[in-house]
């Protein structure tokens, strides 16, 4: 189907678009950019000391819009991300030097919302985040070889609820209670076989009453007090006064 002429005055307001391009203090390429007026509208590129670009984008009307990508002066792709109305929409991936996954993001109108997650160069993950609107909320894991070493549970940005950290072999190592970012409630620690070690209460941040210890059979171990002059009698025997 052929396409219909525009009337001479819908061309005549169309807005004309114009490259420009920026120089370094050498003379040197350092930003290519479409604009109308005065305005970014259409492709940017700019430019590192090597002559590689550093970032490509598209703007409309002065702000970032669709892909944009940053790149190292080798000229590296380092991270790439959506843009939408100038803010970060969509999945961001960061990537190390090496050009392996380093990270990925997930953004609603420039804010973090969703699963955060992050890599090792080898590949594996070391820690699941998930966002709100732009605040932690709910369990974070956190990982070292595939293997879970601490969750922690968030609410609207705070630590509150249970964090547990880990042992190599997968049992806890340590568990503590949380409410707004603060301590509150039992804090335990354990030994290598999972017998309570030691549990001690907290109430906002501060501890509460005397901690209780356990030996690795589960028994708890009751503190004793000596009688009045009992140190000195026997520092006095011990040295045959």
């Amino acid at each position: 189907m052929a396409t219909p002429d525009l009337p001479s005055q819908v061309l005549a307001a169309a807005p004309q678009a114009a490259v420009r391009e920026a120089l370094d203090g050498s003379g040197q390429l350092s930003a290519r950019a479409s604009f109308v007026g005065d305005v970014a509208h259409g492709p940017m590129q700019v430019f590192g000391a090597s002559g590689k670009p550093a970032m490509e984008a598209n703007y409309q009307a002065g702000l970032p819009q669709g892909p944009m990508r940053l790149f190292d002066e080798r000229g590296q792709l380092l991270q790439e991300t959506h843009r939408l109305g100038g803010l970060a929409d969509g999945i961001t991936r960061t990537y190390y030097p090496s050009g392996k996954l380093m990270q990925t993001q997930q953004h609603v109108r420039g804010l973090l919302h969703g699963e955060a997650v992050a890599y090792a160069e080898s590949g594996d993950a070391t820690a699941r985040l998930p966002y709100a609107a732009g605040r932690l909320d709910g369990d974070a894991i956190y990982l070292n070889e595939g293997r879970v070493v601490r969750r922690e549970r968030y609410r609207v940005g705070l630590l509150d609820g249970e964090t547990l950290d880990h042992t190599p072999q997968g049992g806890v190592a340590q568990s503590s209670t949380y409410r707004a970012n603060v301590l509150h409630g039992p804090l335990r620690r354990y030994w290598p076989n999972g017998q309570l070690m030691e549990e001690v209460a907290y109430r906002n941040g501060k501890p509460h009453g005397n901690p209780r210890r356990f030996d690795e059979a589960g028994r708890e171990i009751v503190a004793t007090t000596s009688p009045p002059g009992f140190m000195k009698s026997l520092e006095k025997f011990v040295k045959g006064g």
